[in-house]
């Protein structure tokens, strides 16, 4: 979507409701309402209308023809029922719109719902961040040509002497969001306004281009998790590797919130000598952690895992990283994925209709995308799968001035939900639990909550 609009999205009014659209063409389009209860049903023909800067380019009706959640509220697709829409018209009336609006910037006035500070520190970083760019440029001038295996030396000089002031801009700048959380006009002020300033400049590093673009059609996808799982320099250029490596940082918690997991699955494969533990991982990604644990020399058990996940990619990527491991280990493991729908995994997908209870359920990237009632079902449905004696492990990110809510929702319009610890333990306080530990990363922006199923 962001590749055939060279700018904002057009605002996407469905029956005069106002929706995110996702994805359109000549027949139709598809939209994300953030209300979790469907506003229409299916076979309904509502008006359709996308605006820009409030200036109509498309007006017509159509046919509702798909209802279903999504990580971002509920997405419907709908079919034109008076013509195709011609794409080259729609895009015309865009930018003559979209330089309309530019020629005539001045009459506009959000800008002053922005707060000054964070006008200021926003731009002190960006003046910041082109200091390092163009003394990357000019390091590389000099440099070409020739073989420089100080190429990583550079790089981690930057690190040294800009890391604690990224560090420090995005707890200032997650203070001011904080503060503008009850003005939503204010909130959407800011995050075009940080897109427009910074967020081209952090692109030319692959992470941020991938977590901003979406390309596998949400945020967070197993490539994103994958630059942080490696840690490599990736980019085209000093100054691409430089600021893959902010976003890297700014996501350090994926990786800590991955080794926190590995820790407590071999303590409780420990717990059942003689038998296999059977785990299953809802939302698993890439599965990084069960990926480090088969690949030790020497397993803490024998166990039965089991993977779902919406994207096959991932799953596929899961498979493929663990099974030398399976067959290495023998008889000790077995792994198995599940693809389900976005639906299902909402219901828990295979745990709930394939999967015999389970040792240890875990969901750990899945909840952050979740508002309070979802969250509060979903882990619930889970605790009901786990064994007596059991364990349920659910990671959330945590609402913290070290959070981040910056690099996220401002520079890569990546919205999650940040929770306190008293928003974790609302989560679990119509469950009949054992024991419950709530554990912070770290990096001090994740929760990790544990749930022990009473024994009997």
């Amino acid at each position: 979507m962001k590749s055939l609009f060279q700018g904002p999205l057009p605002a996407t009014d469905i029956g005069d409701i106002p929706h995110k659209l996702s994805d359109i063409s000549l027949s139709g389009l598809a939209a994300t309402n953030p209300r979790t209860d469907p506003a229409f049903d299916n076979g309904d023909v509502v008006s359709v209308r996308l605006r820009l800067h409030n200036t109509t380019i498309h007006e017509g009706r159509g046919k509702v023809t798909r209802i279903e959640p999504t990580f971002e509220g509920t997405k419907i697709a709908l079919t034109f029922v008076d013509g195709y829409l011609d794409i080259p018209v729609l895009l015309s009336r865009y930018k003559e719109q979209s330089l309309h609006h530019e020629l005539n910037r001045h009459l506009y006035t959000d800008q002053h719902l922005i707060p000054q500070s964070y006008k200021l520190h926003c731009t002190d970083f960006l003046h910041t961040l082109r200091k390092y760019r163009r003394v990357l440029a000019r390091w590389t001038q000099e440099n070409t040509g020739r073989v420089n295996p100080q190429s990583s030396e550079i790089l981690n000089m930057c690190d040294e002497h800009f890391k604690s002031a990224w560090h420090q801009f995005q707890r200032e700048t997650n203070d001011e969001i904080e503060a503008m959380m009850c003005d939503p006009a204010a909130i959407a002020a800011m995050k075009a306004w940080t897109e427009t300033l910074i967020t081209p400049d952090l692109m030319q590093g692959p992470i941020w281009r991938q977590s901003y673009e979406k390309p596998l059609g949400y945020p967070g996808d197993h490539l994103v998790m994958n630059y942080v799982y490696t840690g490599e320099d990736e980019g085209d250029t000093p100054f691409a590797k430089f600021a893959h490596r902010l976003g890297v940082d700014a996501l350090e918690c994926v990786a800590t919130r991955m080794s926190m997991m590995q820790g407590i699955i071999a303590r409780e494969a420990l717990k059942h000598p003689g038998q296999r533990t059977t785990i299953t991982n809802l939302a698993c990604g890439t599965a990084q952690e069960i990926v480090n644990i088969l690949q030790q020399r020497d397993l803490p058990g024998a166990m039965k895992i089991s993977l779902i996940d919406q994207d096959e990619k991932a799953l596929t990527h899961a498979y493929n990283a663990t099974y030398p491991d399976v067959v290495r280990h023998k008889d000790q493991i077995s792994v198995q994925g599940f693809h389900s729908s976005f639906i299902e995994l909402m219901k828990g997908g295979a745990l709930r209709t394939v999967l015999p209870e389970q040792d240890l359920v875990y969901s750990v990237g899945l909840f952050d995308y979740l508002k309070h009632k979802r969250s509060k079902t979903l882990l619930e449905s889970l605790y009901d799968k786990v064994k007596p004696g059991g364990l349920v492990v659910i990671g959330n990110l945590k609402r913290s001035r070290n959070s981040g809510l910056w690099a996220a929702e401002m520079a890569c319009d990546w919205t999650m939900h940040y929770r306190t610890e008293s928003d974790m333990r609302a989560l679990a306080k119509d469950i009949p639990y054992e024991d419950l530990e709530i554990r912070t990363d770290p990096t001090d922006r994740i929760f990790m909550m544990s749930i022990r199923k009473p024994k009997g």
